[in-house]
């Protein structure tokens, strides 16, 4: 970096001075170009997460992350299923989500058996020990999507330190994508160029 102070000459000429405003100028338009795209698709993944989990809730759909593999591969560990919640009679075939004490299940009904419910995990050998009753049930899954799981356990896990680093993150790449660069070079004494 030169400065230069006085009646000495400055170290390049007007055309050279053009070329360098215009080299600085494009690296400026660039990095707030690249700084921008990351903000503006870090935004949208977090407004499309936000709206596949709530949207549903307005029709009674409740999302559940699985986390194991006893209906591969239909259901992949780490997706999340939409479950309809409602009073229902399933039929056999029917992948459910019902409730066993303190924990919450996701399989299919292969068979009805004396007013309850008997499921198995598509990847199980064997029927679940347990018929499922009615009450037990909270509803037919009508839709999953994969992976979406591991990103809300991270999430559910690490709430105050994710929470801290997005909104941190999402401020500074903000600041370098949307707030106007103005640089300033000192040619000769007393001239300052500037460019916004």
């Amino acid at each position: 970096m030169y400065c230069y102070v006085g009646s000495r000459s400055p170290p390049f000429g007007d055309g050279q001075k053009s070329r360098y405003s215009f080299s600085v100028k494009m690296e400026v338009i660039i990095m707030k170009k690249f700084f921008r795209c990351i903000f503006n698709t870090a935004l949208g993944i977090m407004f499309v997460t936000a709206f596949i989990l709530l949207f549903p809730g307005l029709f009674g759909i409740r999302p559940y992350v699985v986390y194991s593999g006893s209906m591969e591969p239909e259901i992949q560990t780490g997706a999340v299923v939409f479950t309809k919640v409602e009073k229902l009679s399933p039929e056999k075939g029917d992948i459910i989500t019902f409730r066993n004490r303190d924990t919450v299940i996701t399989h299919r009904v292969v068979k009805k058996q004396n007013g309850t419910w008997i499921t198995k995990g598509d990847a199980n050998k064997t029927a679940d020990p347990v018929p499922v009753e009615e009450s037990q049930i909270i509803g037919r899954v009508v839709f999953c999507l994969p992976y979406l799981g591991y990103v809300l356990y991270f999430l559910k896990a690490r709430i105050p330190f994710a929470a801290v680093c997005i909104a941190a993150g999402l401020s500074v790449i903000s600041d370098l994508a949307y707030t106007p660069k103005k640089i300033k070079k000192e040619i000769s004494g007393g001239l300052n160029y500037d460019e916004k």
